[in-house]
């Protein structure tokens, strides 16, 4: 059991833990930087659509990457995943993720 949530719903605002590239068994779905970047945006998805969110409802977000060489590939990623809607960003390029991950994301939504 995880000694945290992966979400928080607090009024109209979703708070969401960092979401890896990570499948249903818990592991990282590929070695690719980019492959894992679209599995973390899905699990973010699902949790949007499980909560009633959708990304056009996201406002904040924060990247993680371990590679700086990764920035060009997240934004297109990003881009595609979010279309016309802009939410702020920040992106860090870190030491390590769990699970030797490449890349994370977490996000606030507020409806």
């Amino acid at each position: 059991m995880l000694p945290y949530s992966p979400y928080i719903l607090k009024g109209n605002i979703l708070f969401i833990s960092g979401q890896l590239g990570i499948n249903e068994n818990n592991e990282i779905v590929s070695d690719d930087a980019t492959e894992q970047f679209k599995q973390a945006l899905k699990n973010l998805n699902n949790i949007l659509l499980s909560t009633g969110f959708s990304k056009e409802d996201i406002v904040k977000t924060t990247i993680f990457i371990t590679d700086e060489s990764y920035f060009s590939q997240i934004n297109e990623e990003f881009s595609k995943f979010f279309d016309n809607h802009k939410p702020t960003r920040t992106t860090i390029i870190v030491k390590a993720l769990p699970k030797s991950a490449k890349v994370e994301i977490e996000a606030i939504a507020i409806k």
